[in-house]
C-alpha cells in the first residue's frame, strides 16, 4: 500500500503563472512542500476535510494519501482537481491554482523548549516556548508542534504579534481535548524543560489592508490568532472600530479578560467586547449574553461594511459564515481559521 512513498526521488511541480518550481521530496505532500518553501498556499485543516487546499492537476502523476473526492465536488474532481495536502508526486507536475498565491516565508524546523505553562482557564494553557534561534512570523499565522513521544504534529496559532521582529519566546493558547493525545500529554504533568520540535510559519490567516471596521468572533482557544492581528492592528494606530464576540461554555471556561481590556483600553476608535456562554448554569451569576456566539451577529450594525475574522471550531466559524454571507457581506471580506481536533491526535 502507497509504495510510492518509498520513492528516492525528489519531483518538481510546476505552477502555472508562477516563475519557479517546487520540489517535493519523496514522502512529503504537495502542501507540505509549498508550505516549506515558503508558497502560501491556500488551506484550513492540512487533513482532507476542508477542500480549500485544492489545485488542478494539468501533468504529471499523484498518489493520494485520502480521495480527494470525499471533500471535492464530483464536477470538480472529474475536472482534475484534487486536494494539496492528500497528494503524493508521482512523477513531475505542472499544477494550477485558481487562488493567488503569494511568497512568503519558508517554514524551518526550530528547537525550543518549554520556559512556562500556566493555567489560563478550566481547559486552557499559556504555553511560552523558547527557541534555540530567532523566528519571524506574520501575525495570524501558526506552528506545528512536535512532542517527544507522541506521534505527529499539532498546529497551535500564535496568541501574540512579533512587531520588533524575529523572536526566539513563542506563546500559545492551548486548549484541552479529552482522549487528544498531544493535549493529554501536555495537561498531564509540568513539561517546563521539556524539548519539542517546532516547525513554523504557517498560514494565510492575516488582517487586511484597509481601513473598514473589523469584527472578530472566536470559541474557545480562537482567541490566539485574533489576538495577534488585533496587537497589529493597533500598533497600525487601533483607528478602526472593532467587535469582538467571543464564545465559551461557562465562566470557567472565559480567558485573556485582561489582556482585552487592555487592547480595548488602549485603542483610538470604538472596541466592543461580547462574550457569550452557551452552556452556563442558569441559576448563576452570570449577567452576560447566554446561547451560542453567533446569535450575537445579528446586534452589529451595518454588517455589509466590515471585514470579519472568524476563529474557533469549524461549526462556528460555518454557522457564522452562513449568517454574514445572509447579511451581505462580501465572502472576499471574511476570513476564517478552523480549528480542527484531528480526532484523538490533538
Amino acid at each position: 500500500m502507497f509504495s510510492f512513498l518509498r520513492k528516492s526521488k525528489v519531483n518538481t511541480v510546476s505552477v502555472e503563472g508562477w516563475p519557479t518550481t517546487i520540489t517535493v521530496p519523496a514522502g512529503k505532500t504537495l502542501l507540505e512542500a509549498m508550505l516549506g518553501q515558503g508558497l502560501a498556499m491556500p488551506h484550513d485543516c492540512k487533513v482532507g476535510s476542508c477542500g480549500t487546499c485544492k489545485f488542478k492537476l494539468v501533468t504529471g502523476k499523484i498518489g493520494e494519501l485520502s480521495p480527494s473526492a470525499l471533500a471535492l465536488e464530483g464536477e470538480e474532481v472529474r475536472g482534475g482537481y484534487r486536494l494539496a495536502c492528500q497528494a503524493i508526486p508521482r512523477s513531475d507536475l505542472t499544477i494550477a491554482v485558481d487562488a493567488p498565491l503569494v511568497q512568503g516565508l519558508a517554514v524551518e524546523d526550530y528547537r525550543g523548549t518549554i520556559i512556562a505553562a500556566p493555567r489560563l482557564c478550566k481547559d486552557i494553557i499559556g504555553l511560552t516556548i523558547e527557541l534555540d534561534r530567532p523566528l519571524a512570523f506574520a501575525p495570524g499565522q501558526y506552528a506545528d508542534l512536535i512532542a517527544p513521544g507522541v506521534d505527529g504534529a499539532r498546529s497551535y496559532s500564535f496568541a501574540f504579534a512579533a512587531l520588533a521582529g524575529p523572536v526566539r519566546q513563542l506563546h500559545f493558547h492551548i486548549r484541552h481535548v479529552p482522549g487528544g493525545a498531544f493535549t493529554d500529554w501536555l495537561f498531564g504533568a509540568d513539561r517546563t524543560g521539556t524539548e519539542l520540535t517546532v516547525a513554523a510559519p504557517f498560514g494565510q490567516f492575516a488582517l487586511k489592508d484597509g481601513q473598514a471596521p473589523i469584527l472578530c468572533i472566536a470559541g474557545g482557544s480562537g482567541l490566539a490568532p485574533i489576538v495577534s492581528i488585533l496587537q497589529q492592528a493597533l500598533a497600525a494606530g487601533g483607528t478602526r472600530p472593532v467587535h469582538l464576540l467571543y464564545g465559551a461554555r461557562q465562566q470557567a471556561n472565559l480567558y485573556a479578560l485582561d489582556q482585552i481590556e487592555t487592547l480595548r483600553n488602549r485603542w483610538q476608535a470604538p472596541f466592543t467586547f461580547t462574550p457569550a456562554l452557551s452552556d452556563e448554569d442558569p441559576g448563576s451569576d452570570w449577567a452576560g449574553a447566554r446561547g451560542l456566539i453567533t446569535e450575537q451577529i445579528a446586534g452589529i450594525a451595518n454588517l455589509p461594511a466590515h471585514e470579519a475574522y472568524l476563529c474557533g471550531p469549524p461549526a462556528m466559524i460555518d454557522l457564522a459564515e452562513a449568517r454574514l454571507l445572509a447579511a451581505s457581506v462580501e465572502r472576499a471580506a471574511i476570513s476564517a481559521d478552523r480549528f480542527l481536533d484531528r480526532g484523538s491526535k490533538r
